[in-house]
């Protein structure tokens, strides 16, 4: 009877921080927040414009961070509105595990399907080696004639930012962006 009473005290007690853990509403990094990654690079966090929070490369140029996932124009330059807009990723807000969104991109006579998923919230190494709250987002991309990718991304509540991310396709390709440093 004890054994059940305490139980059921653990569980009223810490249901709702554990259910409060599970979802994240949308915000950018403060500004002036500095994200430096292993490449060396260093991203400076400006402000927020609705769903965009507003960056700039340290020594390049600014850009657009939308719903945390995508740069806007992309590292290569590449202006990523049309995709954007299609795939419309502010509706995976608030991050909730298990959320699940849908969507196709066409361009140059090719179409792309898209699922982008909270896949779940995990304790992870992030900045400084600490072990720290994320939720990981995952992105699997489908084309035709068997074309496959998988971008996922981890998110810090603390941070509003991905301190990492990983994509891979069906070709071999890869790469990886880690967050090694956060300044204040």
């Amino acid at each position: 009877m004890r054994t059940s009473i305490a139980a059921l005290l653990a569980a009223a007690l810490f249901a709702p921080s554990l259910a409060g853990a599970q979802t994240m509403a949308f915000g950018c990094p403060a500004s002036g927040t500095i994200f430096t990654y292993d490449s060396g690079t260093k991203v400076v966090a400006k402000g927020r414009d609705g769903m965009d929070c507003l960056m700039e490369t340290v020594g390049g140029k600014p850009y657009k961070l939308r719903a945390l996932l995508f740069d806007n124009p992309s590292p290569d330059g590449r202006d990523m509105s049309a995709f954007i807009a299609a795939l419309r990723p502010e509706r995976l807000w608030p991050l909730e595990v298990g959320k699940k969104i849908e969507a196709h991109y066409s361009a140059g006579g090719r179409t792309w399907n898209y699922v982008l998923t909270v896949a779940r919230y995990e304790k992870r190494t992030g900045p400084g080696d600490a072990m720290i709250d994320t939720f990981l987002v995952e992105m699997q991309e489908q084309g035709k004639g068997g074309q496959r990718a998988l971008s996922r991304w981890w998110i810090a509540p603390a941070d509003n930012y991905a301190v990492r991310f990983d994509f891979s396709d069906g070709s071999g390709r890869a790469n990886r962006a880690v967050v090694t440093s956060v300044t204040r």
